[in-house]
């Protein structure tokens, strides 16, 4: 690859959609070549308007070890997960979480990776694991319309302080409660 080829993958890759018209890893090694002939990360952002970290982020796909570049290349690890698997200095451990979050989103990438850091003496598969377990489950939920008027309503209001509860809170146990004893069969 030359100057000029560099040039257009580079105006070809940079701006616009986030799916690229070459591979990441072509990418990269076009910022590499660049990098040399500019000399800073700063005035190859500048020549072709992007941020210094979308040129970092690029670059970094270059030191990444073989194993990261394939699944680069495959399409598995993408931009962001990259330079995050990129603060890992220990390139076994880096391998081992790039592995894990292969084709994963973007956010639980960050969130495995995260994870493993605040827990070293985990796997990168238990990380990933105890992350994937940990996400929220969809719960359908209705919301009841009271109409009350202001006396009841700052009543109730009341009543909920004192117990030191929120209004919407406690308009929730009075429910379940209320809900309980007609289960019980009491009248109500």
């Amino acid at each position: 690859m030359d100057i000029d080829e560099a040039k257009s993958i580079l105006i070809a890759n940079l701006k616009g959609s986030k799916r690229k018209r070459s591979s990441l890893i072509t990418i990269a090694r076009a910022t590499r070549l660049l990098l040399r002939n500019y000399g800073s990360t700063k005035k190859l952002a500048s020549e072709f308007d992007v941020s210094r970290p979308i040129i970092e982020s690029f670059d970094k796909i270059n030191d990444q070890p073989k194993e990261i570049k394939k699944l680069i290349e495959e399409g598995k690890v993408l931009l962001d997960a990259s330079t995050k698997l990129s603060t890992i200095s220990d390139i076994t451990k880096r391998i081992e979480l790039a592995n894990a979050v292969a084709g994963l989103t973007a956010f639980d990438t960050r969130y495995v990776i995260d994870y493993w850091k605040k827990h070293p003496e985990l796997s990168a598969e238990k990380c990933k694991r105890i992350v994937l377990d940990s996400k929220s489950i969809t719960k359908e939920i209705h919301v009841l319309v009271i109409p009350l008027e202001a006396e009841q309503y700052n009543a109730f209001q009341l009543a909920a302080k004192t117990k030191g509860l929120k209004t919407e809170d406690a308009a929730r146990l009075a429910i379940m409660e209320w809900l309980e004893k007609h289960a019980q069969g009491e009248k109500l």
